[in-house]
């Protein structure tokens, strides 16, 4: 097989919540409980927070990351680190211009399968790498109908 590719998705939407920090700390400023604390405990409170906020941030860059290796498609969903072999999908679609849509069969009797949609910055390159490492695997390409699903 090939070398490992590398894919970021999007984790922009991962960085709203850090959005309501101002309004939950605006209360404990404006607080009796703080009124006195010296310049000191609002520095260590303050990087406290901002320590917090660099570990969050650092996870959800770290979890961003798709990789296309031997075993297959490897990203997060959830907390959780998931591997989704090359004989398993059956489909992928370009969903605007940044969204992949995968589908992969999850082995059920009654036919149904999963569908994972990532977000790309290069969705495009994305596909193909999936596509070519589809092909490598397989011995022959996804069928173009089911490129669609």
């Amino acid at each position: 097989m090939e070398q490992t590719e590398h894919f970021r998705m999007f984790f922009w939407q991962k960085l709203t919540p850090l959005l309501a920090l101002p309004v939950l700390g605006a209360p404990l400023a404006a607080s009796p409980m703080t009124d006195g604390w010296p310049l000191t405990t609002w520095l260590v409170a303050g990087a406290l927070v901002a320590a917090g906020i660099g570990v969050y941030i650092v996870s959800a860059w770290r979890k961003s990351d798709v990789v296309l290796d031997g075993a297959g498609m490897t990203l997060y969903i959830g907390s959780a680190l998931q591997v989704w072999p090359y004989e398993k999908l059956i489909g992928v679609k370009h969903v605007g211009r940044y969204r992949v849509r995968m589908c992969y069969d999850v082995d059920r009797d009654d036919g149904q399968h999963v569908h994972i949609s990532v977000d790309f910055a290069d969705s495009d390159g994305f596909i193909d790498a999936l596509l070519d490492r589809y092909a490598e695997s397989q011995g022959h390409e996804l069928d173009e109908k089911l490129q669609a699903a």
